[in-house]
């Protein structure tokens, strides 16, 4: 027989912790010829597991009982687990209205229990949830009616928080991150996300966390301190992330990659694949845009430098601060590494000279190429060689082209230019060309998740350093490559353009 049911406003249930598992009892509803109430409510990982219990108020030749397939678990109006069918003997079969689930024979007072199977789960935390039957369209044999089966409103569950750290305001995580401040601890904001997660990444007994400090959408279940990820780290670098999602269940098939200025999150698998940026909002100083592109791992990281005359090299200075331990390799195009060590820095440029201290190192030999001081126009073509996420592309030198988009780049910085040549995470350091082969700026940031947008030092400011620090002697002047093809000045260019490993 069809039935009919109105939201009730049910007593708050009486729970017996077993596990995560809630026992009822509460106030049942009644018709006619039975009555029924929730019985129990089980919280897996991935699933919950609903026990409904009847009870014949007559004898009767037969009770059915079915629910739609539009049934849901919610929490205030937020739904988190669907109905999939009956749990029978481990298996899930269909519920629907006209599948005939019961039993026959039924003598007063005699109990009967179904059990359904959500796909979803309640996340930890929660502690009240509704169970809604919405219904489904039915013919009557006149017209199409909504039928619905049973619904249950605001059950108290046993659903204790788990998984959060005492670390539960912004002030106590910039504390903690000031403690230990390593280039990967820090507040990072998401970028164009759905959530838009503000979270910090701290350290706790020697391992990394991130931890949940807000999201716009305000997700009840989720509160300043709940973990959002652990972190273990790989041979790489990169980190491998055991990774809560939206609803606490665990995805292990996360990834994060730092580079001082963003964490980027790759979830190859699961319910949202992709990636995902967040842009590193404190510590200030290691977050600000001309915080460069250098893929920072906390103990290594690597960044780009060409040559100049006499064994000297130009980076960025982000990519040698802090190094003890200085290696370049890609002179002369061979794979050896040589030691090198830090001459000169301007800060404020964000620009460091080196130069090779190794017994093996011979010369760069004959350099290709001039430094141009001359501004370059808006529209001017430029080029950029460098070692770009070599955990991911590799080891072998990449090249980007574009133009220079403005004469000033972030925020109006007059010292550098905006180019819409592509910049990643390890062009730090690496030089830009003109058409002609001539070096007219050094590399030293991008934007996370802006497409074709990047930020080169002018050269100006470069022989400026030079000038006051060695000698205007060991600029190069002579261009013998502005005849060439694009793809003939990467081939002479690759053997001045250098890979540096920092410790």
């Amino acid at each position: 027989m069809k039935r009919f049911f109105l939201f009730f406003l049910l007593c708050l249930s009486y729970t017996l912790c077993i596990g995560q598992t809630t026992y009822f009892n509460s106030s049942p509803i009644i018709d006619d010829k039975e009555s029924t109430r929730l019985y129990s409510l089980e919280i897996a990982e991935d699933h919950v597991i609903v026990t409904i219990e009847i009870t014949a108020l007559k004898k009767k030749k037969r009770i059915n009982y079915w629910t739609t397939p539009n049934t849901y678990i919610f929490t205030g109006n937020t739904p988190l687990a669907i109905v999939k069918g009956y749990y029978i003997n481990g298996r899930i079969e269909q519920c629907g209205y006209n599948h005939q689930w019961g039993w026959s024979n039924v003598e007063q007072g005699a109990k009967n229990y179904y059990r359904l199977y959500f796909e979803g789960t309640i996340p930890s935390g929660i502690t009240t949830i509704s169970i809604v039957d919405k219904g489904t369209q039915e013919w009557n044999g006149y017209n199409y009616n909504t039928v619905h089966s049973y619904c249950f409103n605001n059950y108290t569950i046993n659903n204790p928080r788990k998984n959060y750290s005492n670390i539960n305001t912004e002030y106590l995580a910039k504390k903690n991150i000031d403690t230990n401040n390593d280039g990967i601890c820090g507040i990072y904001e998401q970028i164009a996300g759905e959530q838009n997660y503000k979270l910090a990444c701290i350290k706790e007994n020697g391992q990394h966390k991130l931890i949940y400090l807000s999201s716009s959408t305000g997700l009840s279940w989720w509160q300043p301190g709940d973990i959002k990820a652990n972190l273990r780290t790989s041979a790489s670098g990169i980190f491998k992330a055991d990774w809560f999602m939206a609803n606490k269940s665990i995805n292990k098939d996360a990834y994060l990659v730092f580079d001082g200025l963003s964490m980027t999150l790759n979830m190859p698998t699961g319910t949202d694949p992709g990636e995902t940026k967040y842009l590193k909002m404190y510590p200030e100083g290691s977050s600000r845009i001309s915080g460069g592109s250098n893929t920072n791992q906390g103990s290594s990281w690597t960044g780009t430098g060409f040559a100049l005359k006499n064994g000297y090299i130009v980076t960025n200075n982000h990519v040698v601060e802090g190094a003890s331990n200085i290696l370049v390799q890609g002179i002369n195009g061979t794979t050896i590494e040589y030691k090198a060590e830090v001459v000169a820095v301007d800060k404020n440029n964000d620009l460091a000279l080196i130069r090779i201290n190794d017994y093996r190192f011979d010369g760069f030999g004959s350099i290709p190429y001039s430094i141009k001081e001359m501004l370059c126009d808006v529209g001017s073509d430029v080029f950029v060689l460098g070692y770009p996420l070599t955990s991911y592309m590799g080891e072998e030198i990449k090249l980007t082209n574009g133009i220079i988009s403005s004469r000033s780049g972030y925020q109006g910085d007059i010292t550098t230019y905006q180019i819409s040549a592509p910049v990643q995470p390890g062009n730090s350091g690496g030089p830009m060309f003109d058409k002609n082969g001539n070096v007219v700026g050094v590399v030293n940031a991008g934007i996370p998740g802006a497409e074709n947008v990047g930020y080169a030092i002018k050269t100006s400011y470069l022989c400026n350093l030079i000038n006051s620090s060695v000698s205007s002697a060991i600029i190069p002047r002579n261009n013998t490559i502005s005849t060439m093809s694009l793809s003939e000045k990467v081939k002479v260019l690759r053997n001045y353009t250098f890979y540096i490993k920092c410790k």
